[in-house]
């Protein structure tokens, strides 16, 4: 490439370098490509490299998703942050599967006989069975109200009852709802004696596993169970996300007293007094969502995706400018 002005021949060797790196073109279509010759073609992968313009890393991907969260548990004030790579054509429902199955590893090897795990309902929680081989035995408490869902889907009590089938443990659902139109009727389904004693156990856990929900139709469990009028009016009110129906805003402030009145399961107030609050999230759109859980210290581990691990720490960077 002698005779070439410098602008000419960095352009030159740009372009040879995309061809084959990024898009996986051979030397040979690189060479008819450009006019040179496939051993010009080579120098100038070699002079790429040796410039820095091209540069190589071989490494466990892995390695990179432990710094990810390794920042994300310190952005977000928590013990411990799993980021789980997703493949780009993964879709919602890929996404979701490969956050279970990181979320069964993690109870499986961390997760002691003889202690207690109460789990809420996510699209995430439903899967958890189909990834979840082992676990210690352990009691396995139902944390909220009754999800059900059409077909073949695994409900609020089906999970919790396959959990602990898995672990060799005991399953404790109840059968009330998530929300009720009510207050009075939530008072009373909370005050019968088999939901009174499973309350009771929720409130004596070692482990929650839930999930973080944003406050839309398609992003939270609870949303779409409640009058169009009362979610509207919880969104007008700052709400940002939910765990287990308790909505919170951007400060992870709670929202809607009103709300509350009429969810049955676990409190706010229970889920911050239990030693180890798991989470699980995904997707980009549940970055804010996540971000105010944690302020709201309902959570001290996450296991999330990458985009939204990603996303998260992109925000804390933003407030910090």
């Amino acid at each position: 490439m002698d005779g070439r002005s410098a602008a000419f021949e960095r352009h030159l060797l740009l372009q040879v370098a995309q061809a084959y790196y990024l898009d996986d073109r051979s030397k040979v279509e690189i060479a008819q490509q450009t006019g040179l010759s496939r051993w010009q073609v080579a120098r100038a992968l070699r002079e790429a490299r040796d410039t820095g313009m091209v540069q190589i890393r071989v490494g466990d991907p892995g390695d990179e998703h432990a710094a990810l969260g390794d920042r994300l548990a310190a952005v977000l004030g928590i013990e411990r942050a799993v980021v789980v790579g997703i493949a780009p054509a993964a879709g919602a429902d890929g996404a979701a599967d490969a956050v279970a199955e990181a979320l069964a590893g993690v109870l499986a090897t961390t997760v002691g006989e003889g202690r207690s795990v109460g789990l809420t309902w996510s699209r995430i929680i439903e899967r958890l069975p189909a990834h979840l081989a082992r676990m210690a035995p352990c009691d396995v408490v139902q944390l909220a109200g009754v999800v059900t869902l059409p077909g073949d889907r695994m409900g609020s009590v089906e999970v919790t009852r396959e959990v602990a089938r898995i672990a060799g443990g005991t399953a404790h659902p109840f059968y009330a709802p998530l929300f009720v139109a009510e207050a009075g009727t939530a008072r009373a389904l909370r005050a019968q004696p088999e939901i009174a004693a499973c309350l009771d156990r929720v409130e004596r856990l070692d482990v929650a596993v839930v999930s973080v929900g944003h406050w839309s139709e398609y992003g939270s469990a609870v949303y779409p169970l409640l009058p169009r009028e009362l979610a509207e009016q919880v969104g007008a009110a700052g709400a940002i996300g939910e765990i287990s129906g308790r909505v919170f805003d951007e400060a992870g402030r709670p929202v809607s007293p009103a709300l509350d009145e009429r969810i049955v399961g676990i409190t706010a107030d229970a889920l911050r007094a239990i030693p180890r609050r798991i989470a699980t999230s995904f997707g980009e759109y549940r970055a804010r969502s996540t971000l105010a859980a944690a302020r709201a210290g309902l959570i001290s581990e996450l296991v999330v995706d990458a985009p939204q691990a990603a996303a998260i720490v992109a925000l804390d960077a933003e407030a910090g400018t």
